[in-house]
Formats: structure tokens, C-alpha cells, sequence
């Protein structure tokens, strides 16, 4: 201690004297003195203990590793010394275990060299300050140099802060995840345990009625002839007990809850025509063509063959919700090359196990079946996703999306999905009065790829206004 205690005061003695001898203002002596020296001297006090407590904890395991082995392997013709033997033995393999689960559970050995490598950067730094060397050689005084050091030191600081939080966290994770597998053993053991004292329980019932019958026929002995002798395991009053699994355990959480929706109004039933054969639809008008499949390959960035297939039909769409605008137009081409990377109906980028991620559980997106996620992912030019909108935009469409949400990749209804959420939502509103972040917000929720999606609005423009 005598030794430690005379390094850390010849530390202090030795480069507070150095600080004194530059030609810093006194407030920034006091302040390099108070920041950096002190915190140079805690870290080397810290990595000191760490060092101490890891060797002393390794020390015990590795020897006490050896040394167990030999001691259980000893054999001896005097009881005494073998019952000697074999209780130290089973001290020391305890007091090993306990060791390395002290050193697993403070990671001494980890902290150790946290604190000395934080320690060596910072009396680095400082070495190089006080002797104008390194990035400080530019400088001509400490003065002139004494912002940029004080900027290191803090980054160094700020770094070995969030190292010991990212390291805690980590640890706590993996708390966590054995907590877990050990409620699951335990749950298991319980319910395996359980089955074993039912199946005792039975078999008791099974020793006391065989018992009964015994002595039953002791008594009636010389009056009746004895029936013959009933097999236990068949007697129609001891019945089987059922084993225990963790599917028979009621269900818990969100899962045990259904998920309900109102329902969508009918729609009226259409007029028969006069002539009583079904109803009659009034002729559809053209589709004002605003932009051509060249001009959308130009903004949008892609093969003019996508736009040539499938132009045509959001336009229509858009026609058909009354909501064909140049402006709207504008922001549906902007939305659609954000969420597809193109201009076609596609999948969500992903797979199963990221949708499952995502997704499962979700019960704002309707998400409450087990494979809901995978099932319910993005799809088509807007993305629809979870079970609830699979739901009501089928139940508008008069599609049944939520049994087969693969007809959402289908370009027609796909595109029917995209204007009439564009009306409803309001989205067509904002993108008339050219309020495009309020687009893109009604879209996504946020602003989540707001730069990519305001470029193409720009691009949009100036093909289209």
C-alpha cells in the first residue's frame, strides 16, 4: 500500500510541478489540474484494484483447478485422512467455483483494462501538451494548445464512459437471455416433476384398492369362492391421469386477448337497370394521360418498360378515387420510388426472420396471431402492412386481402390500395396545396427517408408543374 500510495503521490507532485512551469493562466492550471491530473490518478487507482482482485480470483481458479483433481484421486488405508482429504477437497472446489463466478459476474479482468488503457491515453495526451509534441507541435505556447487538449481529454473521457455503459449493457443482455433459459428449464423441471407426483399419487391409489381387495377376501374366506385376484391397472374406478404439458398452461400476455375491429358500413346494393338484368355502370371517361412512361422513367429513375406496364393503371386509380392532380401525381411518384425503389409493386425488403422481428405481436398493425408478422409484411407500390390493413382496405376493395394478402403484389389492386389510401388518409390534400412534408409524415408516420423522397418530389416538378 506504502508503495502504490508513493507512486500516486510522486504522480501528483511530479506533474502538477511540470503545469506549473507552463505559461497557462493560472484558472487553466487549476482546471488541467482538477480535469485531467485527478482523473489520470483515479483511473490509475481503479486499474490497480481491478488488477489486484482479477490476478487473486484467476490465481485461486487455476490453482484450485490443479489441485482438485489430485485431491479426489488421493487414496488412502487411514479413514481418517481420507475423509480429510475428500471434505478439502470439496471446500476448495466450491471456494474455485466461487471464484470464477465472481470474476464472470465483475469482470475484473475486463474493468482492468478499461481503466489502465484510459489512463495511458490520457497521461499520453497530457505528455504531449506539456512537451508540444504531436498534434501540439503546430502551436506556439501552451496557451494557443490548451483548447485542443482540453477537447481531448473530454472525448477520452466521453469514450470510457460509454464504454463501461455499452459493456453493462451487454452484460445485462446476456443476464437476461440466461435468465430466461432458466425459467424455461425450471418451467420444464416443474411440469416433468409435477407428471412424476401425479403418477405417484395414482400408483398409491392403485397399492391401497389392491390392499383392500386383499383383506376383503381374507374375510370372506370358506363362505364364497374367491373371485379371481383384479388387475389394478384395469379397475374401472381408478382412472389415468392425463400427463401435464406446457401447451395444457393457459396462455399469457397479448396472445390470450382477441383483437377486435369495427366493422366497415355496406355499401349500398346497386340499382337494377330497367331491364332487370343486374345493374348498369355509367361509361367510364379517359384518363387525362398527365405525364407519359418516358417522362416517369426520367424521374422515377427506372427501366421505361415498368412505367409502360404499369402507368397506366395508377392513373386510372386515381381517376376512379377522383384525385388525378398534377400535384398528386407529384407526391404518389415521389412516395412510390421511397418505398419501392422503383416503379412496381413489390415485396418489403426483408425476410421471415426480420418480419417476425418487426412485426409479430404488433397489435397496433392487428398483428395478434402467431406468423402474423411474415404474413402481413409490406406489399405492393405503398407498402401495406399488418393484418389490420389487410383487413380494411380489403373490406373497401371488396377483396379479401387478409386471407390472401399476396393479391396486394397484384398491379391493379395494388394500385386501387395506393389512391385510396392517398384520399382517405388525406394525403392527396396535402400534395394539392404542396405541403409535401405533411405528405410524406401522413405516408410514413415520420420523416424516414424524407431526403430520397424530397429529390424525386423536385425531380417530379420539373417534368410535371
Amino acid at each position: 500500500m506504502a508503495k502504490k500510495n508513493s507512486y500516486s503521490q510522486y504522480l501528483r507532485n511530479h506533474l502538477g510541478k511540470l503545469i506549473d512551469e507552463t505559461d497557462l493562466p493560472p484558472l487553466k492550471k487549476e482546471f488541467m489540474k482538477s480535469r485531467w491530473l485527478d482523473q489520470v490518478l483515479w483511473l490509475e487507482g481503479r486499474a490497480t484494484k481491478e488488477r489486484d482482485r482479477h490476478h487473486s480470483l484467476r490465481l485461486l481458479t487455476i490453482i484450485g483447478g490443479v489441485i482438485v483433481p489430485a485431491m479426489v484421486g488421493f487414496n488412502s488405508t487411514n479413514p481418517r485422512i481420507k475423509e480429510i482429504v475428500g471434505w478439502s477437497a470439496f471446500g476448495l472446489s466450491q471456494a474455485v467455483a466461487i471464484s470464477a463466478a465472481v470474476e464472470e459476474f465483475f469482470s475484473h479482468g475486463e474493468k482492468y483494462k478499461q481503466f489502465r488503457n484510459t489512463a495511458e491515453n490520457m497521461k499520453i495526451e497530457g505528455w504531449q501538451f506539456l512537451q508540444m509534441a504531436g498534434p501540439y507541435s503546430q502551436f506556439e505556447s501552451h496557451d494557443d494548445a490548451y483548447s485542443t487538449f482540453a477537447y481531448h481529454v473530454e472525448q477520452l473521457i466521453q469514450k470510457d464512459v460509454q464504454g463501461f455503459v455499452s459493456q453493462f449493457e451487454e452484460k445485462e443482455q446476456k443476464s437476461k437471455e440466461k435468465t430466461a433459459e432458466t425459467v424455461a428449464q425450471n418451467a420444464e423441471l416443474a411440469l416433468s416433476n409435477l407428471n412424476e407426483q401425479m403418477e405417484y399419487q395414482a400408483q398409491l391409489r392403485r397399492e391401497a384398492e389392491k390392499r383392500r381387495w386383499e383383506e376383503e377376501q381374507k374375510l370372506l374366506q370358506g363362505e364364497f369362492s374367491a373371485p379371481p385376484e383384479p388387475d389394478a391397472t384395469n379397475e374401472e374406478d381408478v382412472q389415468p391421469i392425463p400427463s401435464v404439458t406446457l401447451e395444457d398452461l393457459p396462455i399469457l400476455g397479448a396472445a390470450a386477448m382477441a383483437w377486435f375491429e369495427e366493422e366497415e358500413p355496406e355499401e349500398p346494393k346497386k340499382q337494377e337497370s330497367s331491364n332487370g338484368k343486374g345493374s348498369s355502370e355509367p361509361a367510364k371517361s379517359a384518363v387525362p394521360q398527365l405525364i407519359t412512361p418516358e417522362q416517369a422513367a426520367k424521374i422515377m429513375d427506372c427501366p421505361l418498360s415498368d412505367c409502360q406496364k404499369y402507368l397506366p393503371g395508377v392513373l386510372e386509380a386515381l381517376q376512379n378515387y377522383e384525385i388525378l392532380d398534377k400535384q398528386v401525381l407529384i407526391g404518389l411518384l415521389a412516395t412510390v420510388r421511397v418505398e419501392t425503389n422503383g416503379f412496381k409493386p413489390i415485396n418489403e425488403f426483408g425476410g421471415p426472420k426480420y418480419f417476425t422481428k418487426h412485426y409479430e405481436g404488433r397489435r397496433d398493425l392487428g398483428n395478434v396471431q402467431p406468423g402474423d408478422g411474415a404474413k402481413y409484411h409490406g406489399r405492393g407500390y405503398i407498402q401495406i402492412t399488418g393484418r389490420a390493413n389487410y383487413r380494411t382496405y380489403g373490406q373497401k376493395l371488396g377483396v379479401d386481402l387478409e386471407n390472401n394478402p399476396e393479391l396486394a403484389l397484384d398491379p391493379t389492386i395494388s394500385a386501387k390500395i395506393l389512391a385510396c389510401y392517398f384520399k382517405d388518409r388525406g394525403v392527396a390534400t396535402a400534395a394539392k396545396v404542396g405541403d409535401w412534408r405533411k405528405v410524406r409524415k401522413l405516408v410514413n408516420g415520420g420523416y424516414n427517408g424524407w431526403d430520397v423522397f424530397s429529390k424525386y418530389v423536385d425531380k417530379a416538378k420539373a417534368v410535371i408543374g
